[in-house]
């Protein structure tokens, strides 16, 4: 067994998986595992199955990491080693996750957002290496963000910094994991667009593509396809999720003043289907206060490492 501060064990806990990877400085990954999540797993059954996986990997891979890195979808308080709350998870709220981990690895832990962590990847890593002040989005079961300002992460008064996908941009609009209405995760994040879609019950069944498919099973990729297909209903849809986006997106350039937005997320793979019709509706929306920010997708391979980036950033 290797023991070395040369590699890294991480995890990423997010609203439907958890991932883990051992990995050295350099971001390569030598071990991978994932893990589908259930909402409400709880505090004993998450460290049930972090214990499984990274004793798992380590027994195969024969190396013993003396840092774990765990980012988290949902609030967390990175100097307390502690998640807050979780708008996906239940029943993970308070929870000092560093604490119990220590106990469970006997080694270094660190806890970051997820979205946040991304953003660190970007900067190590990926598109953002070369940049100073770029905004990072991540599109998937949620919505989250993190943001650069001359080279440096802006992380605010709370450490909480970042928070894109619990902005309002349509006031009494449906209800977010929050406790808020109207966020922009609320309208255009992967479960959100599932629920758009299924709410229209006439709609559904006029199409000839959704109505094939059982409506508790629709996701976010499901519109790309119907819409590949030319279904009408999930045109619609799309285009209302790129108006939500393209709001969201528009105020944050105004605020930032940004070199670019970079996206990744599972629903960043739809590629132009994307990025093309929100780069327009983005021009669009800013108008007299436009600038010409760049529109990158981020490289999916970033984000596998962004636990890796959270161990060796350093600002």
């Amino acid at each position: 067994m290797i023991s070395s501060s040369d590699f890294i064990l991480g995890f990423d806990i997010g609203g439907t998986k958890i991932s883990g990877i051992i990995a050295d400085n350099h971001g390569k990954i030598l071990k991978s595992s994932r893990k589908y999540t259930v909402k409400h797993m709880g505090k004993e059954k998450i460290i049930e199955d972090l214990d499984f996986m990274g004793n798992s990997m380590i027994d195969e891979s024969g190396i013993y990491p003396d840092t774990i890195s765990i980012i988290f979808a949902g609030l967390v308080d990175s100097e307390q080693g502690k998640i807050i709350s979780s708008p996906n998870l239940f029943g993970l709220s308070d929870f000092n996750i560093v604490k119990d981990l220590k106990k469970v690895f006997h080694s270094k832990v660190i806890l970051e957002n997820d979205a946040t962590a991304a953003a660190i990847s970007e900067k190590v890593f990926g598109k953002g290496k070369n940049m100073d002040d770029f905004i990072y989005i991540s599109l998937s079961t949620g919505i989250g963000g993190g943001i650069f300002i001359n080279g440096n992460l802006l992380r605010g008064n709370n450490g909480l910094a970042g928070e894109i996908g619990h902005t309002v941009i349509l006031p009494d609009g449906p209800f977010c994991g929050c406790g808020r209405r109207g966020c922009i995760e609320a309208l255009a994040g992967g479960k959100a667009i599932a629920r758009r879609i299924m709410e229209n019950r006439t709609m559904l069944k006029e199409s000839a593509f959704f109505s094939e498919i059982p409506s508790g099973k629709i996701t976010a990729k499901h519109m790309f396809d119907a819409v590949k297909k030319g279904d009408m209903y999930a045109q619609l849809i799309l285009e209302e999720t790129i108006f939500y986006l393209s709001t969201a997106i528009s105020n944050l350039i105004c605020s930032f003043d940004p070199e670019a937005i970079i996206i990744g997320g599972s629903i960043s793979m739809a590629g132009n289907m994307l990025f093309k019709p929100l780069k327009q509706s983005i021009d669009e929306s800013l108008k007299g206060m436009y600038r010409d920010v760049k529109l990158i997708r981020s490289d999916p391979e970033t984000g596998k490492i962004a636990p890796i980036a959270v161990s060796v950033y350093k600002p």
